[in-house]
């Protein structure tokens, strides 16, 4: 199957952690072994790499490299990593959970069920969608953390997908995105590609069939095709979320920004061992249609490379830039930049010259003033106090404004007023009081 199953959707709420302390002795392990490399065969979608990992862990078996490892989770640990290795697939990892072995048996059946409270989990959970609000600049940023099987999420996305529709710049936040349903991912997708795009094609080993994957527009999905787009990315970004940051990146139509993915990139089916244990294995080779491969054992690279923290803001700087050359409209161009300046000075926050601190310290007409505390500057007015940042030419940067910026002008190595620089290109003097 090329969608994640419902039981997938569960995993992605339940913790893993069964009677991890259980012993399993060597003929337990020689029997894991087994069934792991009878499943690899029948199942995994690189034949090849199956014979590479069955040399590798019967090599193992043979020179009792886990005979000393007699706790399962110590076992599955190092099982992992061996099958990680020999194979460059990260999607490879066996699970210990009874429960969830005895409910993929239940669907091999056709006896689909919904887990008791699982419903009640998802809406606890807003389906996993964190956060969707509008930014400075008419930025629409939309963060959330799985993709949820579409029966259960459609509503709630294409609310949030709708609130999100009149924005002029869009930031997809998938860095803590783990992937999930393709079908929802897919959906996603159908917002800023045309309708019957080829974004890839699908082949499935055990039909040995290939299929095309085609955007379809449905017609509650009211369509983003020309807003400027960017996808945040990082190590936690994983299988449906990587794919939809790499398809849309291959099409040009995102921008991707942060730290390269996880790299989980053919999708599969969850296989029984025993009765505790289970593995993903994937059964589906997935290639984009631009490149003709994907991101599988190498994530997706970003298209501006940042560390994690520094991602959301990069991308409203890009934002805002590329919204600032679109618009010919001069106050508007000027307030973009405005803003963009703002958010790129704390990207890299400069180091105030000497001397000019202590130059810019004192009060100020209308009760205003300014102090140094702990090696920084403050902007002080009534009740209200406000870090000051350095960001270049004199200016500094308000702590919680980003309609005004702080210039303190020399006169001789001394500061005699300061000008608040306003984002509607006007300005405010403040005199120094003596």
């Amino acid at each position: 199957m090329r969608t994640t199953m419902m039981l997938g959707a569960f995993l992605l709420f339940l913790p893993i952690c069964f009677s991890q302390s259980l012993p399993v002795t060597a003929p337990e392990q020689a029997a894991i072994i087994d069934r792991v490399v009878e499943l690899l065969r029948d199942n995994y979608v690189f034949p090849e790499k199956a014979n590479v990992i069955e040399r590798e862990l019967r090599k193992n078996i043979r020179e009792g490299i886990y005979s000393s490892t007699l706790l399962l989770n110590a076992f599955l640990e190092h099982l992992n990593a061996d099958l990680q290795r020999a194979s460059g697939d990260k999607h490879l990892k066996i699970n210990n959970n009874s429960r969830i072995v005895e409910r993929i048996r239940r669907e091999a059946e056709g006896k689909k069920e919904i887990p008791k409270g699982f419903l009640e989990l998802l809406h606890r959970e807003n389906f996993r969608l964190r956060k969707v609000e509008m930014l400075e600049g008419n930025i629409g940023y939309f963060k959330f953390d799985n993709f949820v099987e579409l029966q259960f999420v459609r509503e709630a996305l294409r609310g949030a997908m709708d609130f999100l529709h009149e924005s002029d710049a869009i930031i997809l936040d998938l860095t803590d995105n783990g992937g999930g349903a393709s079908e929802t991912s897919d959906y996603l997708v159908s917002y800023f590609l045309r309708d019957s795009t080829t974004v890839g094609e699908w082949w499935v080993r055990k039909t040995g069939e290939t299929t095309l994957s085609v955007t379809k527009h449905l017609p509650e999905v009211r369509q983003m095709l020309e807003v400027p787009l960017y996808i945040l990315v990082g190590g936690q970004t994983a299988s449906a979320a990587e794919g939809v940051a790499y398809t849309l990146q291959q099409f040009k139509r995102a921008v991707v920004i942060g730290e390269q993915s996880k790299g989980l990139g053919n999708p599969g089916e969850l296989f029984p061992i025993d009765d505790r244990l289970f593995t993903m294995i994937p059964t589906i080779l997935n290639k984009n249609s631009v490149t003709g491969t994907n991101w599988d054992g190498m994530g997706v690279t970003p298209d501006i490379k940042v560390e994690p923290a520094k991602a959301l803001t990069r991308a409203r700087v890009e934002a805002l830039r590329r919204l600032a050359a679109m618009n010919s409209d001069g106050k508007e161009k000027f307030r973009y930049e405005f803003l963009a300046q703002g958010y790129e000075s704390l990207l890299s926050i400069q180091k105030v010259p000497p001397g000019f601190g202590q130059a810019c310290t004192g009060n100020y007409e209308g009760g205003r003033m300014v102090v140094s505390k702990d090696g920084a500057l403050y902007f002080i007015l009534g009740n209200i106090e406000r870090k000051l940042s350095y960001m270049d030419d004199l200016t500094f940067l308000v702590e919680g404004r980003t309609d005004y910026h702080l210039r303190f002008p020399l006169h001789n190595g001394e500061v005699n007023h300061f000008e608040v620089l306003w984002f509607d290109d006007t300005m405010d003097k403040y005199r120094k009081l003596k």
